[in-house]
């Protein structure tokens, strides 16, 4: 499941264009008519949060890892069927605010989802994700928690990431503890769902395929890798 946002931890960095607003007048110019109305204070505080941002754009080896705890038919013991899609999209911005700009989303191909065993994939992918209707997980990140920004050109920093995660249509907040490194231009993060989702946040019942899978644990643990190139300074 979306190598996530920005240097934050998944992404970031943030660099700076500055936008001023000038006000004309008449020759003679009143004291009030000279005085910033709320209105122009308002236009002026939300230009400055969004105005010193960067944007960062995903790259292809971006991925993101489910894990559920199933028992198998003639196993004595329980064990982690893992998932990984890839084919990783999007692009995300961070303002100064440690909020993200409209169209920041991060997407994954569930089509290329695949695990150890292929009928497992294909029965997940059919009937539990049915993705020949839903063939992409969204996530649109909205903040973060205890990111300094700007971010530093170099280093490495731990944060909380919010957004919303689309899976099947349907649409839940989520959080993640998020650990980032940046090198320039070069943004790598690891995200991990936290808390862990159930099946029932976006409209799933868990998995259950007859003669092969006992039983499926109902929780979700997702961590999505995220590798982003963006400005260098």
């Amino acid at each position: 499941m979306t190598t996530f946002s920005h240097p934050r931890s998944l992404a970031g960095a943030i660099g700076a264009g500055l936008l001023v607003a000038a006000c004309g007048g008449s020759a003679t110019v009143s004291i009030d008519s000279a005085t910033p109305t709320a209105t122009t204070a308002a236009s002026t505080a939300a230009a400055a949060a969004t105005a010193s941002a960067d944007a960062w754009t995903i790259t292809d080896k971006s991925k993101a890892t489910i894990r559920v705890r199933e028992q198998l038919v003639g196993v004595s013991l329980p064990s982690d069927a893992v998932l990984t899609a890839t084919g990783a999209k999007g692009s995300f911005t961070l303002n100064t605010d440690g909020t993200f700009a409209p169209g920041s989303k991060i997407t994954f191909d569930l089509t290329t989802l695949s695990s150890d065993e292929r009928d497992r994939d294909n029965f997940i992918k059919r009937d539990t994700l049915r993705v020949s209707q839903f063939p992409t997980a969204e996530f649109v990140p909205t903040k973060t928690s205890g990111l300094t920004v700007p971010l530093a050109t170099s280093g490495t920093f731990t944060f909380t990431l919010t957004g919303n995660m689309t899976i099947k249509g349907q649409t839940h907040e989520v959080t993640f503890d998020v650990t980032a490194k940046r090198e320039g231009g070069d943004l790598t993060a690891t995200a991990t769902a936290n808390p862990s989702w159930k099946f029932g946040d976006f409209g799933m019942t868990a998995p259950s395929v007859p003669l092969r899978v006992l039983s499926v644990t109902d929780e979700i643990r997702a961590a999505v890798e995220i590798v982003a190139t963006g400005p260098k300074g």
